[in-house]
């Protein structure tokens, strides 16, 4: 027979709490926010920046408007050098693009000098600390926590250049921080460029936007990879000023969308295309591809989806490995690979054999070389041989997404494609033979020459484009905007009430818990000492 439950006596002489653990957490809320801005060069990161201070100061939001700082990181970089007597010409012509590349090797150094990749990011942190301390009159410097006073505050970073940095701000600022992506088409960042500075030759423009993309310098910027990280993307590619308005310019309205998700002023559900590209990024997921982890999503005329794929190696009858219930020992991929001596990329081990034997080749022929082998071996791995992609096991996403649907008997033609990643040439060209319409991605590849070699077929201007199933003749290549997969669950789920139970008029209500923007003030510790009142004798 079983026992009773034991009754749980009361405590004799506890004292009732004043706060339950609900309202004693969001007692502790920060109340602010820090975006980032990152772009690449001639993509108008500070037009965005200034864009979302005014918005974020002027429009009807929930909760009120904010106190907003922009803090350039080009000024901060520029003090730090001052203060550690650092040569650092600031008197270098404005219209001379040597004006950026100087600031491009500042920061380099910074990096260099601390060790630390995200050292740029530290700069930003203590001017927030800075500008929070003189707005709650604080005493700065302080080897103190510099609290904030509950006055809703935003602080703009413009701009980040390196993943290390955006890293570092989530880890600091948490679900406070979110990063935006600034989208701007290739050859009207060219134009800005050699508009700006007008003193700069092709070339040399050329190289600095190279530069931006992936320095040379062990700690150089890494604006490629940090592209890729961000949490919402804004396109900047039409021109506007005060003087000539354009009526396409949109960015007002996309920044003012991003901020109604953070505020809750609205409900905001996802566009078709944020959708898509969730689905694209759930599939990247699945891939154990040692290289990169790449999704695609196939979804037809309406939005709905056809097919979804990854980077991964093939299986016999059909599909991809890790797609269906094989049991561990059927899974030939390299990373599981039952075989001995199987378990690594075989990509690289081809790369590698054609390095050896070119090398050799040269050695034979010249064997004055001999002394510059490892020196020759580099620059070889550096070329375009160091970035042969076609001796990969695995089939890309974009293929196994449109092979999916070939299965299943759907017609791609007309279909919109997303991809995490920037289509290579050798997918580009498939993608065109299926009559895909559109191909929407996030991070860039530069290692793909699919423009270069499909110019025929392929276009990324939108505003001159008709799909090809409308009678156009070429496919739209299109960076990706809007709410980004990382951000979609944040963004989209439905985490409060939306209406009166009584009546059910609409009403945005708040979370029970708080907003999931929100940060506390608090370490873990410290907040399970600010919750320590209920106690047994």
């Amino acid at each position: 027979m079983a026992k009773p439950a034991a009754k749980i006596a009361p405590f004799p002489h506890s004292e009732p709490v004043s706060q339950n653990s609900r309202d004693i957490v969001k007692g502790h809320f920060s109340n602010e926010l820090v975006f980032g801005v990152v772009g690449f060069a001639g993509s108008g990161s500070s037009t965005i920046a200034v864009q979302m201070k005014a918005l974020l100061e002027s429009e009807q939001l929930r909760g009120g408007s904010f106190v907003v700082c922009v803090i350039k990181t080009r000024s901060l970089l520029r003090t730090w050098a001052e203060n550690n007597r650092i040569e650092f010409d600031n008197n270098i012509d404005e219209e001379s693009i040597d004006s950026v590349v100087a600031l491009q090797n500042l920061g380099n150094r910074l990096r260099e000098h601390h060790e630390d990749a995200a050292a740029a990011a530290r700069l930003l942190i203590e001017e927030i600390r800075k500008e929070r301390a003189a707005a709650t009159n604080t005493n700065y410097p302080t080897p103190h926590p510099v609290m904030p006073d509950g006055t809703r505050r935003a602080y703009i970073l413009d701009s980040i250049k390196h993943p290390a940095e955006v890293e570092l701000l989530r880890k600091v600022y948490g679900n406070s921080f979110a990063l935006i992506g600034v989208v701007c088409d290739e050859e009207i960042k060219q134009k800005r460029l050699h508009s700006k500075f007008t003193g700069s030759g092709i070339k040399q423009i050329d190289a600095f936007m190279k530069d931006d993309f992936k320095s040379i310098h062990p700690f150089g910027q890494r604006v490629g990879k940090t592209f890729y990280l961000a949490d919402f993307y804004v396109d900047n590619s039409v021109e506007r000023t005060a003087e000539h308005p354009d009526k396409n310019w949109e960015v007002s309205e996309v920044l003012s969308r991003l901020i109604k998700i953070v505020t809750h002023t609205e409900i905001v559900r996802p566009d078709a295309h944020e959708t898509a590209m969730y689905f694209a990024d759930c599939a990247r997921l699945s891939s154990a591809c040692l290289s990169r982890q790449v999704g695609a999503a196939l979804v037809d005329a309406n939005g709905s989806l056809v097919a979804t794929g990854t980077n991964e190696t093939p299986r016999a009858g059909g599909g991809v490995y890790g797609e269906s219930f094989l049991p561990e020992k059927d899974d030939y991929r390299c990373a599981f690979h039952p075989k001995p001596g199987r378990k690594h990329c075989h990509n690289n081990e081809q790369q590698q054999q054609i390095i050896d034997e070119v090398l050799k080749k040269f050695i034979d022929s010249f064997p004055g070389l001999q002394d510059k082998r490892e020196e020759i071996k580099d620059i070889l791995q550096s070329s375009r041989i160091g970035g042969l992609v076609e001796f990969s096991r695995a089939i890309h996403a974009e293929m196994d997404a449109l092979l999916s649907a070939a299965r299943q008997g759907v017609s791609p033609k007309g279909a919109r494609l997303f991809v995490t990643t920037f289509p290579c040439h050798y997918c580009a060209r498939h993608i065109v033979t299926a009559g895909v319409d559109e191909v929407q991605f996030i991070e860039p590849y530069p290692k793909s020459k699919a423009l270069e070699l499909h110019d025929d077929a392929i276009t990324t201007r939108r505003l001159e484009w008709t799909p090809p199933s409308a009678g156009g003749n070429q496919v739209l290549f299109t960076p990706f905007t809007g709410v980004a997969p990382q951000l979609y669950r944040r963004a989209f789920m439905k985490d409060r009430d939306l209406k009166d139970d009584a009546t059910g008029t609409k009403r945005i209500g708040e979370p029970d818990w708080g907003s999931p923007w929100e940060t506390t003030k608090l370490s873990y510790p410290e907040l399970e000492l600010a919750i320590m009142p209920i106690q047994e004798p």
